[in-house]
């Protein structure tokens, strides 16, 4: 598996403690989330690069499209700009619920409308423009059936993976199945689910009772997914989304035990 690291996972860690944390664990690669608060982008590069780390994506996690943001297409040529100044080969704009939601569907048209407007900035910047499906029990975009209707709608547009919140909606190696052509990376994460709820669960789609777990710890069978992946996507750069969410294990611990864990599956 070729490892990533995701640094939002560190938290509130500087960007030299990020790089060092992955070359320490083995990975080859980062994920620069929200990278604009943490430095410059040409600064992080350079930090990523001569740590021999490979910037393979710029994650957009504080896109002001879900509010409902009047000058979000700015704020997204502001975040491109500085994908570009990364040297990011992708940017994944997940598509969250937007505030007061109307229904599922309606985010959902709402979405395509704003990836039709900027996928053709991203393409013409040189950059691949990823959608993400996204976990929440109100997210528009998280079965197959509905990540398919948006990359169609918008073509160019492509698929970061992420098959533990498509779990809480569907089987996520079913879905893998349909969406598989169209993936350029995979987020990976773990949960812990139940039939009724517990402390800090939440309701999926799927009816069942989600925790975060640390990868490796949960209940799906995380392997089996892996197993069913094609020699293709197992080319693939693949996000460790993974932390002690008891804080009883620093951020870097929790990632180096994980690392070893998925290093040769």
């Amino acid at each position: 598996m070729k490892l990533c690291m995701m640094s939002c996972v560190m938290r509130d860690a500087g960007p030299e403690k990020i790089v060092r944390t992955a070359v320490e664990c083995g990975m080859a690669a980062i994920d620069w989330v929200c990278s604009r608060r943490y430095a410059p982008a040409k600064q992080l590069r350079k930090l990523s690069e001569d740590s021999g780390l490979k910037i393979v994506s710029h994650t957009v996690l504080d896109s002001t499209f879900p509010t409902r943001d009047p000058n979000a297409l700015d704020d997204f040529r502001r975040s491109l700009e500085f994908a570009c100044d990364l040297g990011a080969p992708v940017m994944m704009l997940p598509p969250f619920p937007r505030r007061e939601q109307i229904s599922m569907e309606d985010d959902r048209k709402a979405w395509i409308e704003f990836y039709a407007r900027t996928q053709p900035l991203a393409q013409s910047a040189g950059i691949t423009l990823t959608a993400e499906s996204t976990g929440l029990r109100n997210s528009p975009i998280t079965t197959a059936e509905e990540i398919l209707e948006v990359l169609r709608a918008v073509p160019g547009l492509m698929c970061t993976l992420d098959p533990g919140n498509m779990e809480t909606a569907e089987p996520a190696v079913n879905s893998y199945a349909v969406l598989k052509k169209y993936v350029v990376q995979f987020h990976l994460k773990d949960w812990k689910i139940y039939d009724k709820p517990t402390e800090n669960s939440d309701l999926k789609r799927c009816g069942k009772y989600f925790v975060n777990a640390v990868i490796g710890e949960g209940d799906w069978d995380l392997e089996g997914f892996w197993n069913t992946v094609d020699a293709r996507g197992r080319e693939l750069y693949v996000d460790l989304e993974t932390t002690d969410f008891s804080g009883e294990s620093s951020a870097a611990a929790v990632l180096g035990r994980t690392a070893d864990l998925l290093r040769n599956w």
